[in-house]
């Protein structure tokens, strides 16, 4: 425990063993080097006989972990404030959305034209439902349990993670391509970062 560089490994006065968190864990090897008998794998060199305790550390913090706070207006305003100062410093007028985990606007940064804010705003819907980057879903159709209306499978959205919760999306639209776009959305999101380390 003295020697995890991000604070990932932890116990309860009842369990039985220690713990790492799958989701901070940075392969640092640290542990393992100074672990005294030889309990602890990189998850890719995992014998197969204790491959299932991968498994039993991933629930126990699943079980354990409180789940995070949602996205509040003032980190979404925070977030679209970056993604207009990236825009500005590469010469882009962009409109951005952020939502919250049930897919719905938080706070918005409209461009000159209304399309780009209805598009940023479905682009970050789409990345909620379906969590994943909406660049990922590049030439793929709206899936039978999603809007098809507002569906967009263009660069431009990434899904707001902590851990196993999806808190929300941010979407941008607006640059000459889904790059910058997506690019815009990163700077947004690098805000979290600052955020958590202030919690």
């Amino acid at each position: 425990m003295d020697v995890c560089p991000v604070a990932c490994i932890h116990t309860t006065p009842e369990a039985d063993q220690f713990y790492i968190d799958p989701d901070i864990c940075i392969a640092c090897e640290q542990c393992e080097v100074v672990c005294p008998v030889d309990a602890i794998f990189l998850d890719q060199d995992l014998p197969p006989q204790w491959a299932h305790y991968a498994q039993i550390n991933a629930d126990f913090f699943q079980e354990k972990k409180p789940a995070p706070h949602p996205v509040s207006y003032e980190t979404a305003c925070q977030m679209l404030d970056a993604v207009r100062t990236y825009a500005a410093g590469a010469g882009l007028s962009v409109a951005a959305a952020v939502v919250d985990d049930a897919g719905q606007p938080i706070a918005t940064l409209d461009s000159a034209d209304p399309a780009h804010a209805e598009q940023a705003l479905n682009k970050a819907f789409t990345s909620w439902t379906l969590q994943v980057p909406t660049d990922e879903l590049r030439g793929k159709p709206a899936p039978p349990s999603m809007d098809a209306s507002r569906y967009v499978p263009a660069g431009g959205a990434i899904p707001i993670v902590d851990g196993p919760w999806v808190l929300g999306a941010i979407g941008v639209a607006g640059s000459p391509s889904p790059v910058q776009d997506i690019q815009c959305c990163r700077a947004g999101l690098a805000v979290l970062t600052s955020v958590n380390q202030a919690h």
